[in-house]
């Protein structure tokens, strides 16, 4: 898969350098997952290196700024991808003679009207203007449509399955950093007993879950009824013989039928199990 490095997303936005470089966390993740496979490419201009921080600060200038160890290593990560190849304005694919709109903008002779013309990927940077969302391009008499990704969620989202990453792997990158943890999911009881339209249902039911900013809110809320799994005999816990048979389980709604199963440990809901058909439900 080919990717386009978004120049259109650093335009000065960022007060000090240091604000960049912390933001550079999400795109240096999304970076390692897509150059997992050599037959992906992060194409970019010949002169990215020339793109403003902030105000007065280009790429090409951050080697001058003092910063944290941990700092230096997202810079250091950054500058190996800016100024590795492709360049895709050695030969653009786009016509350069004709406009590429974004809303009232035209974005010829951008990496933004060449993803239009490659696979409709572009990775940003951390602008509201570009971050994790589709941009509706008016290319000539057509509209197309281009993902511009700024998250390992929103990259999971686009192309998680076309990266060729395991539907546990896809939820467990989504859901880094908030409090649903998907590292513990059993195979036998993941992602590959689902359909799509299950796996759809457990998506925005786990999306709502994570966004709730308190433990009491997910209590209130009657759409996920987060309760105990508790089953009304040891022959029908499902979790006899299993090495959580000590914790305690909990459950949340998804669909009728779905229940997503875990535990809390801390502030984290560790995901174990997905429940299709609600029979071990029927039971507690």
């Amino acid at each position: 898969m080919e990717f386009i490095l978004n120049e259109e997303s650093l335009k000065g936005q960022f007060t000090t350098v240091q604000d960049f470089l912390e933001s550079l966390k999400s795109n240096i993740r999304c970076f390692h997952i897509i150059r997992k496979s050599e037959r992906n490419t992060i194409s970019k201009i010949d002169n990215f290196y020339d793109c403003y921080v902030t105000s007065d600060i280009r790429i090409r200038d951050l080697h001058n700024c003092p910063c944290s160890d941990e700092l230096v290593a997202f810079q250091y990560q950054l500058e190996q991808e800016i100024y590795n190849l492709p360049h895709w304005d050695k030969n653009p694919m786009h016509d350069l003679s004709k406009a590429y709109l974004l809303e009232e903008s035209d974005m010829v002779a951008t990496g933004i009207a060449e993803a239009t013309e490659r696979d409709h990927l572009l990775l940003s940077f951390d602008m509201e203007k570009f971050k994790d969302c589709t941009l509706h391009i008016q290319a000539a008499d057509r509209e197309e449509l281009v993902s511009s990704i700024y998250s390992p969620a929103f990259l999971m989202e686009c192309v998680g399955k076309q990266l060729g990453i395991h539907g546990d792997d896809i939820l467990k990158i989504r859901y880094e950093g908030t409090r649903i943890d998907c590292s513990s999911i059993e195979m036998k009881y993941g992602t590959e007993i689902l359909n799509e339209n299950q796996l759809q249902q457990i998506i925005s039911s786990m999306d709502k879950f994570a966004k709730h900013e308190t433990w009491e809110n997910i209590d209130r809320d009657d759409g996920l009824e987060y309760k105990k799994y508790t089953p009304d005999s040891p022959k029908h816990n499902w979790y006899n013989g299993s090495m959580y048979r000590d914790k305690q389980i909990m459950k949340f709604r998804a669909s009728s039928l779905l229940r997503v199963h875990g535990y809390r440990k801390g502030d984290k809901f560790r995901v174990l199990r997905f429940e299709i058909d609600h029979k071990q439900s029927d039971h507690g």
